[in-house]
């Protein structure tokens, strides 16, 4: 898998989440309060960071100074936060209840920026070499 297809594809399934909670937020607030309560909440707050997070790191894991780079970070950081999210359940839990409220603006409002940066490494940056 090319660092470029993995941009392309994580930046789109970023931007149509993002905005999906972004024109639903009373709905994603509830999903989130709902999301502490049961399991659904482990697997996808850590258990699916942990899969993206380390498939993105099997595949694109280049440090040279270019676009990869920025995807390999992108990689790593979100296999440290599902490690985190996965190891310090408790942690977590409280962390997310104290600001559930602000959680799904700020999780769209990050997403739609990881996104769009990733949708342009992957349709546009080669374009500019």
């Amino acid at each position: 898998m090319d660092y470029i297809v993995f941009a392309r594809w994580f930046g789109l399934v970023s931007v149509f989440l993002s905005l999906g909670i972004l024109f639903n937020l009373e709905d994603a607030r509830q999903m989130a309060k709902n999301m502490l309560k049961d399991e659904s909440g482990y697997i996808m707050g850590g258990v699916l960071p942990v899969v993206f997070g380390s498939l993105s790191l099997l595949f694109i894991n280049r440090i040279d100074l270019s676009w990869s780079l920025l995807v390999t970070i992108v990689g790593a950081l979100t296999l440290a936060v599902g490690v985190f999210r996965v190891i310090f359940v408790r942690q977590w839990k409280e962390l997310i209840s104290r600001h559930i409220e602000q959680i799904p603006f700020l999780f769209s409002l990050f997403g739609l920026m990881f996104g769009v940066v990733l949708l342009y490494i992957g349709f546009l940056a080669r374009s500019f070499d």
